[in-house]
Order: C-alpha cells, then sequence, then structure tokens
C-alpha cells in the first residue's frame, strides 16, 4: 500500500497506510517500514503485551490488508506488527475494563507507542471511537494453524532464500535485455493462466539484510517497483 506518515485525524483514527504483501511476499517475510526491519513471529503462544490501541476506518473499507483480505471496517479485526495473521487476540480497554476478540490480518500501526490498530467494529465495541486511542492490554488467544505459514517459516531457516524480482514481462526479449543489466540475474518463465510471463530476479541471497541492501541498491537504479521473494 502506500506510504506511511505519523499523523491521525480529528476522530483519532489511523490516517496511515498499512504496508501490503509487495508483489505476493509471503506474509511471514520481514518487512521494512521507515527503515525499521520488523520480523514477524512464527509462533505467538503465550504472547501479551501493554500499550496504546488506536484505530482505522472509512478511510480503508474495501482496501487490501496486508494479508490480502479485503479490509470491512465492521469486521473484529486488527492490524499488528509482528503477530502472525489469523492470530486471535483478546484486547482489554485499561481503564473501562471493556474487552474485544479481534483476528490480526494487517500491519501496523506505525506510530509512537501505539501497539495495535482496530478495526472500526472493535474500537466501536471497545468504546474509543470518540477519544480515538486508549491503553490496553492484549492476550493472545491461539492462532489458526496455517500450511503456508509453515512452510514459509521454515523457508526462512534455510539458507540462500531470497532473491530480487526486476519485473514481470510479457516479450521474453525485454526480460532478456532487463536481466543484462544486473549480474547473477536470471529468467524466470511462468505459466500464468493462457499465457506466459518472464519474470526477472537477482540473486540467491542468505539472508534477507543482503537482499534488502541488493533490493535498495536495485531500485536506485530506476526499478522502484522490484521487491524480495522467496528463491526458487
Amino acid at each position: 500500500m502506500g506510504a506511511v506518515s505519523g499523523c491521525a485525524s480529528r476522530s483519532g483514527e489511523a490516517a496511515y497506510s498499512h504496508p501490503g504483501p509487495e508483489g505476493g511476499v509471503v506474509a511471514s517475510l520481514p518487512y521494512r517500514v521507515d527503515g525499521r526491519v520488523y520480523y514477524p513471529l512464527s509462533d505467538s503462544s503465550g504472547f501479551s503485551q501493554e500499550g496504546t490501541a488506536s484505530w482505522y476506518g472509512r478511510d480503508f473499507h474495501g482496501k487490501r490488508t496486508s494479508n490480502d483480505e479485503v479490509y470491512d471496517m465492521n469486521a473484529l479485526t486488527a492490524a499488528h506488527k509482528t503477530l502472525p495473521f489469523n492470530t486471535r487476540v483478546q484486547i482489554t480497554h485499561q481503564e473501562s475494563g471493556k474487552s474485544v476478540i479481534v483476528r490480526i490480518n494487517d500491519r501496523g500501526p506505525f506510530v509512537g507507542d501505539r501497539v495495535i490498530d482496530l478495526s472500526y467494529g472493535a474500537a466501536r465495541k471497545l468504546g474509543i471511537i470518540e477519544k480515538g486511542t486508549a491503553p490496553v492490554t492484549l492476550r493472545v488467544l491461539g492462532q489458526k494453524s496455517s500450511s503456508l505459514r509453515r512452510r514459509a517459516a521454515g523457508r526462512l531457516t534455510r539458507r540462500g532464500n531470497f532473491a530480487v524480482q526486476v519485473g514481470v514481462f510479457a516479450n521474453p526479449a525485454n526480460a532478456r535485455m532487463v536481466s543484462r543489466r544486473f549480474p547473477h540475474s536470471r529468467i524466470q518463465p511462468v505459466q500464468q493462466n493462457d499465457r506466459k510471463i518472464y519474470k526477472v530476479l537477482v540473486g540467491n541471497f542468505s539472508n534477507y539484510e543482503t537482499a534488502l541492501g541488493h533490493m535498495d541498491q536495485i531500485r536506485l537504479r530506476g526499478f522502484d517497483k522490484a521487491f524480495i521473494v522467496i528463491s526458487p
């Protein structure tokens, strides 16, 4: 999604965008916001946290969340920086004692000491719509099993997992032209519906930080939509 800002609307509603899974990157991969790298947890058992909750609503309604769902402002969901997607979390308002159970399907918030960004529906149940923020306690209740998440976590422990995708091309000649500009690049043909496309990938990096540095360099060369993928 879009850039992140540190402001909030008059209602206290979060006024920044949450980062989506660029180019379909597996959701449990580390990601970076404002120069900081966040590492999603592979296991949230026993997790608890205290801090400030905020909320986001109409401006994001119908848009994609970080796990590629369509955001429903009235559903009981929330954004967290590192909890695995589909984690069920009990949020308790420290002052009123009210609580709500939400499911994590987005990333954020990235403002100050905020620890969770609630959907409008969850914030309404907690009674924080008008004030906009509130001190809360988070307690993980459990998470749905996900074979995709388990596979992704396993991949992150192996060496040589990451590559940078420079671009995708319908014309193989264009893919070859771009590939020639980057040492250690390769072209990966992929069948997509009834046509073949050609991905240009650079490198086979042993850790995410190394791949991140190469991605920055590639973006500086004009390929500003380059992103990190799990290397095939």
